[in-house]
């Protein structure tokens, strides 16, 4: 059972990942008349607009200040790289098929924390990584009956270990920001790198579409911000779950606005993986409960 006081931060988490998964699928809709990096500047940059009343607002307008800029930065570039590579992915692949790739960025993240920040990595640790490992692998149909991009999985899997780099930086320098700088800065230096990439082959924009990313880029930041919340305020076990919707809302959205429907496959894959998180929540949450 939710305690009431976690009932708003739970849904407010939920919309936090229905959020970034329509973000998405702006960037899918958007895909095939506009070049990707482009895309992904003005979602950067759009995610500024909520991202920066949520950092004013819990750090008033001199939140610059006292930021090791060398962490920031470097934060940043890493997040860069995962966003373009999951991006790359999401144009390619359905999106029933990029979240359970995705989703092996946690049990990455337990493989690099026993190795570089000292965290124990027991039995139930190492079956849950094989068994989401196995999910990933059934719901990515190897044996190539459905004609996946194999490039399209490699981009979303090497985009989910950015975003476990990501992670371990924060985890092993918390102590140099908060959740809400390390958002903006790592989107303002996503939206610069993005900028030089695009700024010579800028393609004009119908305003319809301009909306559309205007409206992705406000998704993005308000969904990060939803999540930071969730998990500054749940207890980590039940933040752990609603990530899980971001699985569930991606398939309805593929059979919703591009009419892909997941194979058995997708689908033994998807339960798996959720199976392995929830071993791995439950695991910890018993421990930390003993």
């Amino acid at each position: 059972m939710i305690a009431k006081n976690f009932i708003i931060p739970f849904f407010v988490s939920l919309i936090g990942f229905v959020l970034l998964v329509s973000m998405d699928s702006v960037i899918k809709i958007l895909g095939d008349s506009y070049s990707v990096l482009q895309l992904l500047f003005l979602n950067a940059l759009f995610s500024l607009i909520p991202l920066s009343y949520f950092v004013i607002k819990n750090h008033s307008f001199k939140f610059y200040k006292n930021q090791n800029y060398t962490f920031q930065i470097t934060r940043g570039i890493v997040h860069t790289i995962g966003f373009l590579f999951v991006l790359k992915g999401v144009l390619l692949l359905p999106l029933s098929i990029v979240y359970p790739v995705l989703f092996t960025s946690p049990l990455m993240l337990l493989v690099m924390s026993h190795f570089f920040l000292s965290d124990n990595i027991n039995l139930v640790r190492v079956m849950a990584i094989l068994i989401g490992f196995l999910g990933v692998v059934i719901s990515a149909e190897p044996f190539g009956s459905s004609g996946l991009s194999f490039q399209g999985v490699l981009f979303v899997f090497i985009g989910a270990f950015c975003i476990a780099i990501t992670h371990l930086i924060t985890r092993k320098y918390n102590h140099l920001t908060s959740s809400y700088s390390a958002a903006f800065f790592s989107m303002a230096v996503s939206s610069i790198i993005f900028y030089f990439s695009t700024k010579f082959h800028f393609e004009i924009m119908t305003l319809n579409d301009l909306f559309l990313s205007l409206l992705g880029g406000v998704f993005a930041g308000l969904g990060v911000s939803a999540i930071i919340y969730g998990s500054r305020t749940l207890p980590s076990s039940v933040f752990g779950l609603t990530s899980y919707f971001q699985i569930i809302y991606g398939v309805f959205l593929g059979w919703i606005i591009f009419s892909q429907l997941p194979s058995i496959y997708n689908y033994i894959g998807i339960i798996i993986v959720i199976f392995a998180g929830l071993l791995l929540f439950y695991f910890d949450k018993s421990k930390n409960e003993s």
